[in-house]
């Protein structure tokens, strides 16, 4: 049997590090949510290598011997939350300002790892998120997949591809000037990357769009903007994806019809009650949704719309699996299933219960803001042990 050399040698020999397996991690709390329909009583998961290796009652007996133990206690553990759009101060490195059109524009180029903003993520309970361009661009360009903590920035570049109908895109010192502008510059790119008559990066990030390779989102706010987007997607093949989207509920059936998703801005309280029951209304509907907008405000959106008929099922879903499905990282994000990242928040109670207390954040299998528990020194009892005594 492989023996592993005392943490105190490695520490020594810090190449050791390198080239020896780091030790397994027992995580052990009252609740741990490892989906939204799936919940952990007095709950175990195993992490390796920073993802999740076993959950619950498939962890091995010898696995479980020789792990350091990581145990929260009364806590709750969920999943960590995705932002599926998002450009953390930092608009003015997301956008061309000289040209309207940009689709082959990168955000993973402006990302910037140390951002205060990215910095200040976890412990806001959010684990992974896409740096997204702005609304300022009718054709934006390619977000990037991005995780907070120790030395990570971007983890995965050109995720879906970002338009705009919105207001910030039409702008009186260049064209277009108005939504028909807007609507007939797309129609016109997306027609002549569709004939073939277009050619370089623009016309092959549009193609990948039409072909359903890549996901697409839009900017679309009113009953117009969100309109014309549905007639682009329907026109040309596109998954869509609609951020902001207040007058969303006005189209509800084409949403159904088209498949299409929807980011919500964040909720407040004192807000319209038509906004405070979208969520609701959307997911009586079958129409899939997240949230976005402030970070800051994620949980209070999710609270806010349990306030007003949304389940609460729906609701950590809607800040966890569904944005990771958006982003189609679902392999990846969003739960705590065999084979995802080990990325997850710990709370004092009930994440959608305000007065529930951050405790930790935790990505790719580090903390990365919060507290971890003093390590336990007596391995868990194997089976075979207990059996001896």
């Amino acid at each position: 049997m492989r023996r592993l050399l005392p943490p105190a040698v490695v520490a020594a020999f810090p190449f050791l590090a390198a080239i020896l397996p780091a030790q397994d991690v027992l995580l052990h709390a009252r609740r741990i949510v490892t989906a939204p329909e799936t919940v952990l009583e007095n709950g175990r998961v195993l992490i390796r290598q920073g993802k999740v290796a076993y959950v619950g009652d498939d962890i091995p007996a010898e696995a479980r011997g020789r792990s350091r133990r990581v145990d929260y206690g009364d806590a709750t553990i969920v999943p960590g939350f995705v932002l599926a759009q998002a450009t953390l101060g930092q608009g003015g490195d997301l956008a061309e300002r000289a040209l309207p059109f940009t689709p082959d524009l990168r955000a993973a180029e402006a990302c910037d790892p140390w951002h205060e903003d990215l910095m200040a993520l976890p412990a806001l309970g959010v684990t992974a998120l896409a740096l997204s361009p702005t609304a300022a661009n009718v054709g934006g360009g390619l977000a990037a997949l991005v995780k907070p903590g120790r030395e990570r920035g971007t983890v995965g570049s050109d995720l879906y591809l970002t338009l705009s109908l919105a207001p910030p895109a039409r702008q009186p010192e260049r064209p277009p000037t108005s939504l028909l502008g807007a609507i007939d510059l797309l129609r016109s790119a997306f027609d002549l990357a569709r004939s073939g008559l277009a050619s370089g990066p623009d016309a092959a990030v549009l193609r990948e769009a039409m072909q359903g390779a890549r996901g697409v989102t839009v900017f679309a706010d009113s009953f117009a903007e969100l309109t014309a987007a549905l007639d682009l997607g329907r026109d040309f093949g596109l998954r869509l994806v609609l951020v902001s989207a207040s007058d969303a509920e006005k189209v509800l059936p084409r949403l159904v019809e088209q498949q299409a998703a929807v980011v919500l801005d964040s909720l407040r309280p004192g807000q319209r009650l038509a906004q405070l029951r979208l969520p609701t209304r959307l997911a009586e509907a079958g129409v899939p949704f997240c949230f976005g907008g402030d970070p800051k405000h994620l949980r209070l959106s999710a609270a806010l719309a349990v306030q007003h008929g949304l389940d609460r099922r729906s609701a950590l879903q809607a800040l966890t699996r569904t944005p990771a499905v958006l982003l189609d990282r679902a392999a990846e994000l969003g739960a705590l299933r065999q084979g995802n990242a080990a990325d997850f928040v710990v709370f004092t109670g009930d994440p959608l219960d305000l007065t529930s207390a951050h405790v930790a954040t935790w990505v790719d299998g580090q903390l990365v803001a919060g507290e971890a528990p003093a390590p336990r020194t007596t391995p868990e009892p194997t089976p075979a042990a207990m059996g001896e005594r």
